[in-house]
């Protein structure tokens, strides 16, 4: 297990900035959610990729800023990942870090990760 900072998500003192976008789904977390909250939920996007709705600037399932699908089975990867872990690469989180405010107030977090690898051992 690595041992990374945590930051506090909940409850998020940014009203949940990082569920503004929606999120990527893999097509067995797409097929599990529309099977599980129906197909309005979700929409593929012209390049053939699976997201969560948005509604009100933010992702269908964020409710009084807490996901409401968090402990389902079919909870996004790049949820459970962000910020440290890319769902599709394994490595590490390397798109827009200002999704979060709070790693511009705590900018020491970008750092973090990028020194390690995913097994926790320091990179030459």
């Amino acid at each position: 297990m690595r041992d990374l900072p945590s930051l506090p998500c909940f409850p998020c003192p940014h009203s949940s900035s990082c569920c503004a976008y929606g999120v990527t789904l893999s097509d067995d977390e797409a097929s599990a959610i529309a099977l599980a909250h129906g197909e309005a939920t979700i929409y593929r996007t012209r390049w053939g990729e699976w997201r969560t709705r948005v509604r009100s600037g933010r992702c269908v399932f964020l409710r009084e800023n807490v996901c409401s699908i968090h402990s389902e089975p079919y909870y996004p990867a790049v949820c459970g990942g962000f910020p440290w872990t890319d769902a599709e690469t394994g490595g590490p989180y390397e798109y827009d870090r200002t999704i979060c405010p709070q790693f511009v107030i705590r900018p020491e977090l970008v750092q973090v990760y990028t020194k390690k690898s995913v097994s926790g051992e320091e990179k030459a």
